[in-house]
């Protein structure tokens, strides 16, 4: 059976609802995939290294694909190219940031997860390790589904259709950047991987 894994976006964890509905919906719906979802580390090299590990240890052939929340589509992105697989993995991307290094510049300084509690500081050099990870173009549209909300608060939808103009796309009116009717989503999600 092959694996999912699901990256959360910036100060979220595995916990957040949107991960947890995603392991749900997969354990009571899915007989052709695993769902991996790893706590992310703060630093972006240290995430780097930590999925790279996890692939690994899964084995790249057996990774399917991944599943990227804002920050985590980011990485998604940056993963999908990477040469740890000899084909190209599929990825759902769920209201994506495009330019973190430039929006997550307001949370230099001390932080704290509110899912596990941890304090951890933001620093300068992250921003220039996210921007080292940024992906020019999509390498195989037909590869990657796009999901956004014209309502997303944090990140204008507008950045990500732009910036990922081939992929496939599904963009809804209203909602936030939770993503709202995401449980209506999953349904969908899942097929993109079949």
């Amino acid at each position: 059976m092959k694996t999912l894994i699901y990256l959360h976006g910036f100060n979220s964890s595995a916990q957040s609802i949107k991960a947890l509905n995603t392991r749900q919906y997969f354990q009571e719906h899915s007989v052709d995939f695993n769902l991996s979802i790893p706590n992310l580390p703060s630093s972006p090299l240290e995430v780097v290294d930590a999925v790279t590990c996890l692939i690994r240890e899964i084995g790249a052939s057996q990774v399917a694909g991944f599943i990227g929340s804002s920050l985590g589509g980011y990485l998604s992105l940056y993963f999908q190219q990477s040469t740890v697989f000899e084909s190209i993995p599929k990825i759902v991307l769920i209201n994506p940031a495009v330019r973190p290094y430039e929006l997550l510049v307001d949370y230099i300084g001390e932080n704290q997860n509110p899912y596990t509690g941890e304090r951890y500081t933001v620093e300068s050099h992250h921003m220039n390790e996210l921007k080292s990870l940024s992906v020019p173009s999509i390498a195989t549209p037909d590869n990657t589904l796009l999901l956004t909300q014209t309502g997303d608060e944090v990140l204008g939808f507008q950045q990500a259709v732009s910036a990922l103009p081939k992929a496939k796309a599904w963009v809804t009116a209203g909602g936030d950047h939770a993503y709202s009717g995401y449980l209506s989503a999953l349904p969908a999600i899942a097929n993109f991987f079949q």
